[in-house]
């Protein structure tokens, strides 16, 4: 008998219909072709047995799933229960060994599901003579089956499927040309283990010692990615918010040959400083002519873009279409599953050498398709193998192209992300661009102006998409007579630009150097390149940071709060804020998975660090002292019903909190600051009235009431955006 693992239900069933077909408890059969059209009666059956039963090299085979993760790591509190009160905690706190466990929540039938089909498919790997590990292709799938497989108590051979794209043809060759003994992915399984266990560490020790020494200031969140990422995006809050401008002063020109053609230009001293200065070049100038002094060209190739990683797919759909980097991965993801793009999670941007055929047999799929008929017919089909097949280059997954099976009646962000993918594809089959680069110059009465420009002398890759946006200059020759017009223009330095979801993304690619597009582009195209979080978390990263309220993302920037502000404020540990120390890790992470870093030294070495860490913070952080002396009138804890303190600065704090009781209130709520009376009613009353300029996660304003629920927990009602 054999089991086959998958990480999520809706991958079970397509695996027992791509590798034989579903069997229906009615007797029906359900092949690959007719999988949606059957969806609700598949998903009932799994639903009651946990499992579908298929034959498969001509053995019984059952088909199981997890609910992606359905084991953890164990937390402080379940090695020793009374470790739920963090001051009961001994710091630093390293288990012996690190402990999993089935997960749980704040959900009693969530976890009574994930118990349920756990015991379901700890019954299947008992009885099996194999177990087939078909978790997505990467760290994080290696992790789910090895919990799974662990706490599971069995010693059966393992196999891994490793199929790259949901089709039919993708998952059969999944388990026949790619299948591989489970011993070749223990490096793997020995990195995501190393990661997890890593965040843990971090997580458990800087947390609770940096939140139990600042007492009403809430839980004060550490993470091994997250914090150097709010590091970033506060350091530059702080750059733009404290920016000084100062003034300048520019002279601009537009200058018009004999034939009527105008272009733009700007005097060689673009900042001027004083304003007297300004005046009298202008006085200059002003009313002269202005002759062509010097004109130099050049001819400039420029090369295909490679294809796309996850991370080039984020950057390129967050520019130019505004998409957040995790909405790009929630689009790339279901491309995925509904089996027309390849794994999005890749941090390559190239294909493996054999793949030719392949590339081939989706750009006559796409041929099909009529927005791109005339972009691929009649086209040779060479390519530039350099470019875009190299092995040293692909590591688990190749880089994100279409599959050939071709959608119909996508929703419109995820046609622009698909389309987005093809073209990448078409674009392999042309040349290189030939820019001709053009600098002029033009001297009026003594004074120097000069223009850029170019024009596209040969589109190659641009016919398809991207084309160069570029000021186009009239042809000109030395000597030529130009008739000028001036302006002085008042100007004002501008602070750092707020970081977007696609800079941010830069930032951690590169572990937080400023690159320009050139070395941002060399620094992706290599897949062992550190930076910080991977290609699965980065976006999560993101969305973490806003849920805690240490950042916000308003239209189409995002800003660290204050709360954000005062935690790095706060962190006297530099290395922890550092993005370089995380991609350190980053890299000896990756190493592990080749087998090139031992795991042990690795987990001595953060282990052994953030011992440290919890020791600095101890000797260098002092307490927060609370101010007890003064009580909000008439308030008792919602809790624990004794008194409830004003903390200055720091928010509502139960006198008992020395005691024990955990009731801390933030006198700021969704960005907005609560008056003594909002808060006095809220606690009295347990709901206050509808309170204006509430901020939200998206940086959009509303108004809500307040209530309070049974745990001292906030909570907005009948909210209305203003």
């Amino acid at each position: 008998m054999v089991t086959i693992l998958a990480e999520k239900p809706d991958v079970g069933n397509k695996i027992a219909a791509a590798l034989d077909k579903i069997y229906l408890s009615n007797g029906k059969t359900v092949e690959f072709s007719s999988l949606k059209a059957n969806e609700k009666a598949v998903k009932s059956q799994q639903n009651k047995d946990g499992y579908l039963k298929i034959q498969y090299k001509g053995h019984d085979c059952y088909i199981t799933w997890g609910f992606g993760h359905l084991c953890s790591l164990k937390q402080a509190a379940d090695y020793v229960p009374s470790y739920k009160n963090w001051r009961a905690m001994p710091l630093p706190y390293i288990p012996n060994e690190y402990e999993i466990m089935l997960r749980t929540s704040n959900n009693s039938s969530w976890d009574s599901k994930v118990a349920k089909q756990f015991n379901i498919v700890k019954d299947l790997f008992q009885k099996s003579d194999m177990i087939i590990n078909a978790t997505d292709f990467d760290r994080e799938g290696e992790v789910i089956f090895a919990y799974i497989y662990e706490l599971s108590g069995v010693d059966k051979p393992v196999k891994r499927a490793c199929f790259t794209s949901q089709t039919k043809e993708g998952i059969i060759e999944g388990f026949t040309k790619n299948i591989k003994n489970g011993e070749e992915m223990k490096n793997t399984e020995s990195a995501g283990r190393m990661r997890g266990i890593a965040d843990w560490v971090v997580g458990a020790n800087l947390t609770v010692a940096m939140t139990l020494k600042n007492p009403g200031a809430g839980v004060m969140s550490i993470g091994r990615v997250q914090t150097p990422t709010l590091a970033m995006l506060v350091d530059r809050e702080i750059a733009v918010t404290e920016f000084k401008k100062s003034p300048y002063w520019a002279i601009e020109a537009e200058f018009t040959n004999q034939k009527g053609e105008s272009f733009k230009a700007k005097h060689s001293q673009e900042k001027i400083l004083e304003k007297s200065k300004a005046e009298e070049l202008f006085e200059k100038i002003n009313g002269h002519d202005g002759v062509v002094s010097d004109i130099k060209k050049k001819k400039v190739k420029k090369e295909p873009p490679l294809l796309y990683s996850l991370s080039a797919l984020q950057m390129d759909a967050n520019s130019k279409f505004g998409f957040t980097l995790d909405k790009t991965l929630e689009i790339v993801q279901k491309l995925y599953d509904d089996g027309f793009t390849t794994y999005p999670r890749t941090n390559s941007q190239y294909l493996t050498e054999d793949m030719e055929p392949t590339v081939n047999n989706v750009l006559n799929k796409l041929a099909t398709v009529s927005i791109y008929q005339n972009l691929i017919n009649g086209r040779p089909r060479t390519f530039d193998k350099k470019h875009y097949f190299d092995n040293k280059k692909v590591e688990s997954h190749f880089a994100i192209i279409p599959t050939g099976n071709i959608p119909k009646g996508l929703p419109d962000e995820h046609k622009k992300v698909y389309d987005l993918i093809c073209r990448s594809v078409i674009k392999m089959l042309y040349g290189p661009a030939t820019l001709e680069q053009t600098k002029v110059t033009i001297d009026v009465n003594g004074e120097t102006f000069k223009a850029n420009g170019s024009i596209i002398a040969d589109a190659g890759w641009m016919i398809v998409g991207d084309a160069s946006k570029t000021e186009i200059l009239p042809d000109m020759e030395v000597g030529e007579v130009l008739k000028g017009d001036y302006k002085l223009c008042d100007k004002m330095t501008e602070p750092p630009k707020r970081y977007t979801d696609k800079t941010i993304l830069a930032a951690m690619l590169s572990a937080g150097k400023d690159l320009d597009d050139a070395e941002l582009k060399k620094l992706m195209s290599d897949p062992k390149t550190g930076g910080i979080g991977t290609e699965a978390t980065r976006a999560a990263i993101i969305q973490t940071l806003i849920q805690r309220e240490y950042i916000v993302r308003e239209k189409k920037t995002l800003r660290a709060t204050e709360k954000g502000i005062d935690l790095i404020k706060k962190l006297p540990l530099e290395q922890i804020k550092s993005a370089e120390l995380t991609a350190k890790w980053e890299r000896r992470l990756a190493d592990i998975a080749r087998g090139t870093e031992d795991a042990s030294a690795f987990r001595r070495d953060f282990e052994t660090t953030v011992a440290n860490w919890v020791r600095v913070i101890n000797s260098k952080v002092a307490l927060t002292q609370c101010n007890y002396g003064t009580v909000l009138d008439g308030v008792k804890c919602p809790l624990c019903g004794k008194p409830v303190n004003i903390v200055e600065e720091k928010g509502y704090i139960c006198s008992a909190s020395k005691e024990g009781c955990k009731f801390i209130m933030s006198m700021t709520v969704a960005g907005k600051k609560l008056t003594e009376n909002q808060v006095t009613k809220l606690l009295k009353d347990g709901e206050t009235a509808v309170i204006k300029g509430f901020t939200g996660k998206t940086g959009k304003k509303f108004d809500s009431k307040l209530k309070l629920d049974e745990n001292g927990k906030i909570a907005f009602i009948d909210a209305k955006l203003q």
